[in-house]
């Protein structure tokens, strides 16, 4: 096969094969031909492809500073003193954080206290037979508030009757109720 070639290359350069249109024997030239036209079909495509990337770059570009212009007209517009006030909002967002803390430790100990109540409930509820004791002592207590009450309106009552009795008892009791002075 190297023989091959090496002949190729000695042959005069005016023989051409109909079938690749380059003269046999000249391999570099063949290459450098070949390499052109492929280069030329990519400057087809690279050339145009980098100046759209440059246009584009450029229209991005103006897109941003456009852009970081409006926003410096719309800033200034709503507050002109606005770099004074961002050092109070980030003081505020240092207090506001800080606060978020302390809720979410509160919290946490709530939720234990929650948890600790809860296991609490659950050994109460081995405690329903003296919920029903106590059920039925409620039950006394209301009986003797009804007595308690029934012996006060007794209690009320003879004392009415006393105080009758004792006015009718005085020696003039009876007199100083007709007598008009």
């Amino acid at each position: 096969m190297n023989d091959k070639i090496i002949n190729m290359d000695k042959q005069p350069s005016g023989n051409t094969t109909s079938s690749e249109g380059f003269p046999e024997g000249d391999s570099m030239d063949r290459f450098v031909r070949v390499f052109e036209a492929s280069a030329r079909r990519w400057e087809l495509i690279v050339y145009p492809a980098m100046l759209a990337f440059v246009v584009l770059a450029a229209y991005g570009f103006f897109l941003i500073y456009t852009l970081s212009k409006d926003i410096n007209t719309l800033a200034k517009g709503m507050d002109p003193n606005m770099g004074e006030h961002l050092s109070h909002i980030s003081e505020s967002v240092i207090y506001l954080s800080e606060n978020v803390r302390t809720m979410t430790r509160r919290v946490y100990h709530m939720s234990e206290s929650v948890e600790t109540m809860a296991d609490r409930m659950i050994a109460l509820e081995h405690l329903e037979p003296m919920l029903n004791n106590m059920h039925g002592m409620n039950l006394s207590m209301e009986s003797m508030n009804q007595n308690m009450r029934l012996m006060t309106i007794t209690g009320d009552a003879i004392r009415y009757e006393m105080g009758d009795m004792s006015n009718s008892m005085k020696p003039m009791g009876r007199m100083n109720s007709i007598m008009p002075w």
